[in-house]
């Protein structure tokens, strides 16, 4: 399931936490694997000798990167809504 801006959201929700905590905690693990410098050298070291693979990485790399930056976005502005109304309603 994707909301109307692409973003990929859970089916199941737990109680207490919202959509927006479950992309921040699946974006903090892809993150936290794949920007180890052991990940991160094996599929470098794999792409140095084979072009093919090297521009499938590089156009994957930017498609990561570029939805990384969605989600973040996505996870702020969601807070963001949340607070706003939590003030609301308790007169802040």
């Amino acid at each position: 399931m994707s909301d109307e801006s692409g973003h990929q959201l859970p089916n199941f929700s737990y109680p207490g936490l919202d959509h927006a905590d479950l992309v921040e905690w699946v974006e903090r693990f892809y993150g936290e694997y794949f920007f180890r410098p052991r990940v991160a050298w094996r599929i470098v070291k794999k792409a140095m000798f084979d072009r093919q693979d090297r521009k499938r990485l590089y156009k994957e790399a930017r498609e990561y990167l570029a939805l990384r930056s969605k989600r973040k976005k996505f996870v702020a502005a969601t807070k963001n809504a949340r607070q706003s109304a939590t003030a609301a309603v308790s007169g802040d």
